[in-house]
């Protein structure tokens, strides 16, 4: 059975030349339209991608591929296929292929094995439950960062964090998809790497925090106050929370300073114009963070943590960490 697409056709010396004048873009479509293209895109071009991000919506995935140069190739996956164009074609930056002629998961492979990049690095969702998107993420074996957006079905997300939880480094939340408090508060336990939160949740309260076992927190438009704030750190001090947490990082919307410090805490002021630099036990986003000044606590058995804040027009970021 000859192939449809004349590339194909040709001997692989007089493809050498007509692969290496396409764009990465070319390439990448190429690739993707059979084992074979893949293969030759492979053996005789380099695509060297330094990140690969998802965003799956609705009706179909669009992949921005960065290669090494730091400029990037996006491509917009359709899975229905669109009137006049081809089985598969590239058409603007944009690949439609017929419904069911590939899956998203080997798609998405392929572009991964052609690229040379060992894992995706971003993984956003929005729409309504698929299950081929769920297919595909099982194949992850490390993910760099998943989000959830707000529109983003809440059987969807639920599934998503199900599958990928263990493997990725980031969670990003712009919705809590639980439908209970204790359905959250059962994921907040699980031993995640980095959360981020960035809606107003009423649902979400000081009661939330204490059992959260991420190393690392990061709140933004959540509603928790000073005294929140406060009852943490006593709880922390009295050795009332030992999760794995090694550092906090929220936002809350009022002026907030070391006067809410208890003075059971001892808090120490460390000087303002001395830097120092917080080391995580794991590589993160990033593998470490540096700040000046904060308040220094101290446990009864030795165990230190240093709390920071900078205020700003009318809220004030609060920076909490546990030194190792």
């Amino acid at each position: 059975m000859t192939t449809p697409f004349f590339l194909l056709r040709l001997p692989r010396l007089a493809l050498i030349p007509v692969l290496q004048q396409m764009e990465p873009i070319d390439l990448i479509a190429f690739s993707l339209l059979s084992n074979k293209a893949k293969n030759l895109v492979k053996m005789l071009c380099k695509i060297t991608a330094g990140s690969i991000n998802v965003v799956f919506k609705s009706h179909y995935p669009r992949i921005t591929v960065v290669l090494r140069d730091d400029t990037s190739v996006g491509l917009s996956l359709y899975t229905e296929r669109v009137p006049d164009v081809a089985n598969m074609m590239l058409q603007h930056k944009t690949i439609s292929c017929e419904k069911k002629s590939i899956t998203v998961a080997k798609l998405v492979e392929r572009i991964v094995d052609v690229t040379s990049c060992q894992s995706l690095e971003l993984v956003v969702l929005r729409g309504p439950l698929q299950l081929e998107v769920c297919d595909t993420l099982a194949l992850l074996t490390k993910l760099s960062k998943l989000t959830i957006m707000r529109d983003c079905s809440n059987c969807f997300a639920r599934k998503a964090l199900e599958i990928v939880s263990t493997v990725t480094t980031q969670i990003s939340l712009c919705r809590i998809p639980f439908e209970t408090g204790y359905d959250f508060q059962t994921f907040l336990k699980s031993n995640l790497n980095s959360l981020y939160i960035y809606s107003c949740f009423s649902r979400f309260t000081l009661e939330d925090l204490l059992v959260t076992n991420a190393l690392k927190v990061v709140l933004r438009q959540v509603k928790l106050s000073a005294r929140d704030i406060t009852q943490f750190i006593t709880n922390w001090f009295h050795s009332k929370n030992n999760s794995r947490l090694e550092h906090l990082s929220l936002l809350v919307d009022e002026v907030v300073n070391e006067m809410c410090l208890p003075e059971v805490l001892e808090a120490v002021p460390f000087p303002r114009d001395q830097e120092r630099t917080f080391f995580y036990s794991k590589h993160l986003d990033y593998s470490s963070e540096s700040f000046r000044g904060g308040y220094d606590i101290k446990r009864t058995n030795g165990k230190k943590a240093t709390i920071v804040f900078v205020p700003g027009h009318g809220v004030t970021f609060i920076d909490f960490y546990v030194w190792p």
